[in-house]
């Protein structure tokens, strides 16, 4: 969400909406972390789901909305304001309140079983390094077996571990939720990545889960290898911080504003992250041909 002078800069945003629909990516999440939700009023957050509606409507993106959050009366009404503007909605594991599993369980279970919901699928999010607490492959498996409206689960444990054992458990459809692991959670049937590199590279975000599924694992390492500092270099601070840095960079973005209490990248930082981009885009200019034959 990109900020000028305080509000929400709708022409910057415009600009980044238009580079993922003239992109191959299937989707866009609205109110993500990358989204810096958590300092977004309710009413910034409908406006902004209202703008993207709007913008992709009469086209074949899909649209996913998070409605996390720790308060799970408000995550339902939040549901219910946009439950007219979106495909699908998201919804995180309660963070900073620390639930146990039965907690997380009924969480879920208040939203989704909401009458006005029941035809809206849902994407489970856990994120334990943002949530405090990991949701276990035993609670998304009760969930997934008890409500037939949670389709998929964006999985951003980094326990490799843990998305076998979910996929073993149940038929749910699994996301990463981390660029650096699409290709070790599409290898054992991921159905594709919820993504911060894709707000930068889109095309080249969608051709590593394109040569994924078509198991041509040796290219999709190429590529892989080619964006990995990159999709590090994105998390040097917080995301999204290093992200808005880069569009704005590109010129997607008018600033680099971040809200309180994130702060801009220090200047050494912006100048290692522009580096760091600068070189990856050269190497992909040289992959391009091997890539897309």
């Amino acid at each position: 969400t990109p900020f000028e002078n305080g509000i929400i800069d709708y022409e910057s945003y415009g600009r980044l909406i238009e580079h993922q629909i003239n992109s191959d990516v299937t989707g866009v999440v609205i109110l993500g972390t990358t989204s810096e939700s958590p300092t977004l009023g309710e009413n910034e957050k409908y406006e902004l789901v209202q703008y993207v509606y709007n913008r992709l409507v009469n086209t074949e993106k899909k649209i996913v909305v998070g409605i996390g959050g720790n308060n799970t009366i408000d995550t339902l009404n939040f549901a219910l304001l946009v439950k007219d503007l979106c495909n699908y909605m998201m919804i995180t594991v309660p963070n900073y309140n620390k639930p146990n599993q039965e907690g997380i369980y009924r969480h879920f279970q208040y939203v989704c079983s909401n009458q006005q919901l029941l035809n809206i699928p849902f994407i489970l999010y856990n994120i334990p390094s943002r949530t405090g607490v990991n949701m276990l492959p035993s609670t998304v498996e009760r969930l997934y077996n008890d409500f037939e409206n949670i389709k998929a689960i964006k999985e951003a444990s980094g326990d490799m571990s843990q998305v076998i054992d979910i996929k073993n458990r149940c038929n749910i459809k699994i996301f990463s939720g981390d660029d650096l692991m699409t290709i070790p959670v599409t290898s054992i049937g991921g159905s594709g990545t919820i993504s911060v590199l894709s707000n930068i590279l889109p095309n080249e975000t969608y051709s590593l889960y394109r040569l994924c599924k078509l198991n041509d694992y040796t290219r999709a390492n190429r590529l892989h290898f080619t964006l990995h500092y990159l999709i590090k270099a994105l998390f040097m601070d917080s995301n999204p911080v290093p992200g808005k840095e880069l569009l704005n960079y590109i010129n997607i973005f008018t600033t680099n504003n971040v809200r309180l209490p994130l702060i801009c990248l220090p200047d050494d930082k912006k100048m290692e992250l522009v580096n760091i981009y600068n070189q990856t885009i050269e190497q992909l200019l040289n992959l391009q041909n091997y890539i897309n034959n």
